[in-house]
C-alpha cells in the first residue's frame, strides 16, 4: 500500500443500501472499493485480492462477521488485514466481542461520513506504519546477518576465521561431553609460502591461498569446518571423526596437491602442504588439541615438509 489514494477496501454487508452508502463515502477519498453481500463471497475475494482494509457487518446470514473474522485471523496470509466492524449492535458487550474477535475498530449504524473516513484513514495509516516498520526491521535484520557472517568469515578466502572456528570447537567439546564421540583437527600450512610472494608478488600469494581454500572446501563433508587460522595456515574441524578418519581427509587434499598444477599468469605453480592431525579427548581442552596438531605439523616441517603427521607418530606419504 504505497499511497492512501490507492488503498483498497472491501465492504461486507448483506444489506445493499449499506453497501452503497459506505461506497459513496469512501469513493470521495478515491479508495478502491470492492463489495460482498455475504461472508463466503468475501472470503473468496480476500483470498484472491488481499484488500488493505475490511469494513465488516456482524449480523449476516449463514456466516456472521465474527465467524468471517475468525477465518481471516487463522490464515497467515490474511491475519494482518485490519477489520473494522460495522453494526447496529451498539452495546458495550457487542463491541468487546468485536475486539476480541480481532477487529481493530467498531462503527455503529447509522453511518456518519466524517467518522467513517476518520476511522478508515487512521487504520490505513497504522497499517502503512506497521508495514514500514516491518520492512525496516527486515532490512536491519539482513544487515545484522551480513555483519555477523562478515565477523566470522575470512574476507580473502571466504572460509571461517579464528573466532568462528574456536566457537565451533567449543560446541564440539560440549557434544563430546554428552555423546563421547570424538572430533579431530587438521592444522596445515602451505610449504614455502613466502616464495610465492617474493617471486610472483602478493597477488600470487592471494591466488595460492584462495586455491588451497577451495580445494580443502571441496574435500570435506557438510558438517566439517575449514578455517583460515593464520597467514598461510588452515585449520579443519572434523566432528565425530577419529585420527584415522582425519588422515583420510588429509590424504585426499595431499594427493590432489601432488597431482595438480596451478596456472597463474602463464606461470605453473606447484603447491605442497604439511599436515598435523590431533583428536580431542575428554582429558583435554580444544586449545591442547590445537597445540598437539601444531606440534605434529612442526615435526613434519622439520622432517622435510610435504607430509602428514599424526599427533602420536609420523605417517609417511
Amino acid at each position: 500500500m504505497k499511497d492512501k489514494t490507492l488503498a483498497s477496501i472491501l465492504i461486507v454487508d448483506d444489506y445493499s443500501k449499506n453497501l452503497q452508502i459506505l461506497a459513496d463515502i469512501l469513493k470521495s477519498r478515491n479508495y478502491k472499493i470492492a463489495m460482498a453481500k455475504d461472508g463466503f463471497k468475501a472470503l473468496k475475494f480476500v483470498n484472491r485480492k488481499k484488500p488493505d482494509l475490511i469494513l465488516l457487518d456482524i449480523m449476516m446470514p449463514e456466516m456472521d462477521g465474527f465467524e468471517f473474522c475468525h477465518h481471516l485471523k487463522k490464515n497467515n496470509e490474511t491475519k494482518e488485514i485490519p477489520i473494522i466492524f460495522i453494526s447496529a449492535l451498539c452495546e458495550p458487550d457487542d463491541k468487546i466481542r468485536g475486539f476480541q474477535a480481532g477487529g481493530v475498530d467498531y462503527i455503529t449504524k447509522p453511518f456518519h461520513k466524517e467518522e467513517v473516513l476518520a476511522r478508515v484513514e487512521t487504520h490505513l495509516r497504522l497499517k502503512r506504519s506497521q508495514e514500514d516498520l516491518k520492512a525496516a526491521y527486515q532490512k536491519l535484520q539482513r544487515a545484522y546477518d551480513e555483519l555477523e557472517v562478515a565477523a566470522r568469515t575470512d574476507s580473502l578466502t571466504g572460509l571461517s576465521n579464528r573466532r568462528d572456528i574456536i566457537e565451533r570447537m567449543a560446541y564440539e567439546k560440549v557434544k563430546n561431553e554428552r555423546s563421547g564421540k570424538p572430533f579431530s583437527l587438521i592444522l596445515t600450512d602451505i610449504d614455502d609460502f613466502k616464495r610465492f610472494n617474493d617471486e610472483h608478488g602478493h597477488d600470487c600469494g592471494d591466488f595460492v591461498l584462495v586455491s588451497v581454500a577451495n580445494l580443502m572446501r571441496s574435500k570435506v563433508r557438510k558438517q566439517d569446518s575449514v578455517a583460515r587460522w593464520g597467514r598461510e595456515e588452515f585449520l579443519l574441524l572434523l566432528p565425530e571423526t577419529g585420527l584415522r578418519g582425519a588422515k583420510v581427509v588429509a590424504d585426499a587434499i595431499h594427493q590432489t596437491l601432488a597431482e595438480q598444477c596451478y596456472e597463474y599468469r602463464h606461470q605453473t605453480l606447484k603447491i605442497s602442504m604439511t599436515f598435523g592431525i590431533s583428536s580431542f579427548s575428554e582429558l583435554e581442552d580444544p586449545e591442547q588439541c590445537i597445540r598437539m596438531a601444531d606440534q605434529a605439523m612442526y615435526r613434519g616441517k622439520k622432517s622435510g615438509k610435504n607430509c602428514i603427521i599424526l599427533s602420536e607418530n609420523k605417517i609417511p606419504t
